[in-house]
């Protein structure tokens, strides 16, 4: 893939928040959930058009290309970060045509009107976001969006049977949390609790420079989309709706409390040949 322009610096609307999630390096994504939702996209079908639902700079559309430079496969991003959909615009400009960026919060009610209809719904690390109320709308949509034979993916952590309730106590959660750290997809290396503290510091003043650069904004007259945080839901609510919606869906992926989860609508053919990417990752 050609030189990525200098990515500009974010401004309003998720303020140095945004800028946070530019910045950090995702290894722990590309070398396991990227891979695993491209091996999918081109094992099923080689050509697709895809929707990434909360796809923030674009990094998983920017894996693909990094693999398949020649494919004809085109990309929507949809999230509700202007400035986070600029680094994608930004990082996309030698594919025109191949890429279109959607400013829309999938919690809006029509999150998805006008955006046609797909191959594959993908999202990572985004959908706890999610509002309980519009679970059951949300998936109706993707799968309304699906065209015969899609595919539905999404990773995320999901809550147990706390129910998203912090003060609820369960065993389940309870022996998750006591799993080393490393094994969380978010931390593949080992670090000291001096370092998670100074990390966990950072992300609390982010959180409030966040804050007061969204109010700045709103006082300014831009218009931010509300992203209430950590919709810690279950993964069996998650699939309850999702086969409400006529998907037949399952958990295909978990380490720890994160889950990739999959619905299918129709019955997906497979791709003919030898797989590339299986062969990339093994001779890594």
């Amino acid at each position: 893939m050609p030189n990525v322009p200098r990515i500009p610096v974010m401004k309003n609307d998720f303020g140095e928040w945004a800028q946070h999630y530019v910045s950090i390096p995702y290894d722990h994504y590309r070398l396991e959930i990227y891979y695993l939702f491209i091996e999918i996209l081109v094992h099923m079908k080689s050509h697709a058009r895809v929707l990434d639902v909360g796809a923030g700079p674009g990094n998983l559309t920017y894996e693909y290309f990094k693999l398949f430079p020649d494919s004809v496969s085109r990309f929507v991003l949809l999230d509700a970060s202007r400035e986070l959909l600029k680094v994608a615009e930004t990082r996309f400009q030698s594919r025109p045509g191949r890429v279109r960026t959607v400013v829309r919060s999938y919690n809006s009610n029509e999150w998805d009107k006008g955006l046609g209809n797909f191959d594959a719904i993908v999202s990572n690390n985004s959908l706890f976001h999610l509002l309980p109320q519009n679970l059951g709308r949300f998936y109706k949509g993707c799968y309304r969006h699906l065209k015969k034979n899609g595919i539905l993916l999404n990773q995320q952590a999901f809550g147990y049977e706390s129910q998203n309730n912090p003060s609820v106590v369960d065993t389940f959660s309870t022996f998750v949390q006591t799993l080393p750290r490393c094994i969380l997809p978010q931390e593949p290396k080992p670090t000291t609790q001096r370092a998670l503290r100074r990390l966990n510091a950072k992300k609390m003043a982010a959180g409030k420079r966040r804050t007061e650069a969204m109010e700045r904004a709103r006082a300014s007259g831009v218009e931010i989309a509300d992203a209430t945080e950590h919709q810690y839901l279950t993964a069996e609510r998650h699939l309850e709706q999702m086969r409400q919606a006529g998907f037949s869906a399952g958990v295909i992926w978990q380490k720890r409390d994160f889950a990739v989860l999959m619905g299918v609508k129709g019955e997906p053919l497979a791709s003919n040949g030898t797989h590339p990417i299986c062969f990339r990752r093994q001779n890594r």
